[in-house]
């Protein structure tokens, strides 16, 4: 396809859309993962799940390949969006290279390799806290008591004008997650 074929369908996977995930996926069908599944020659079907896409811009691009530079929320497939892009553009997409270079609050400026860590003896420089992996997350101040019991595993039930309306948090007591 052409550069100006690929850039006009783009558009179409940015924003909020809905995506079938590919059949070697880890998503569970009646108790067994999608990828076992499709080894064994079985054929599912998936349900086409929504994902929020922020960015899909082109990089680089020449006859053979084209290089996307993505980012998007959790759950998107970026295998898919080659795969949905390629079929509608009439040809085979697929991914030879993917690269990661941001989970949640975390980016390859802040990664090392091992041969870094063992070798110059960085480990503590290497480790973050558990803190630096909350950052997205809301905080929710509990007393002690209700630490214990979540800590246990339990639940709690949180009112009161400082309670999340939903989604995902953490909990804190006395400035410890």
């Amino acid at each position: 396809p052409t550069l100006a074929a690929i850039e006009a369908l783009l558009p179409q996977f940015v924003g909020d859309i809905l995506q079938t995930p590919p059949q070697f996926s880890a998503i569970k069908i009646a108790g067994e993962r999608a990828y076992d599944l499709a080894r064994e020659g079985e054929q599912v079907e998936l349900k086409a799940r929504a994902v929020t896409i922020y960015t899909l811009e082109i990089v680089d691009s020449n006859e053979n390949e084209t290089q996307f530079f993505m980012e998007c929320g959790k759950g998107a497939y970026v295998r898919a969006i080659a795969r949905d892009l390629g079929r509608l553009l009439g040809c085979f997409g697929h991914v030879t290279a993917l690269r990661r270079t941001r989970v949640g609050p975390f980016t390859e400026e802040d990664a090392y390799t091992l041969d870094e860590i063992e070798n110059q003896n960085m480990a503590g420089e290497a480790l973050l806290s558990v803190e630096a992996g909350l950052t997205e997350l809301p905080c929710v101040i509990v007393d002690r008591d209700t630490a214990a019991r979540l800590r246990r595993g339990g639940s709690v039930i949180l009112r009161g004008r400082d309670a999340p309306s939903g989604g995902v948090v953490y909990a804190a007591c006395g400035g410890v997650p």
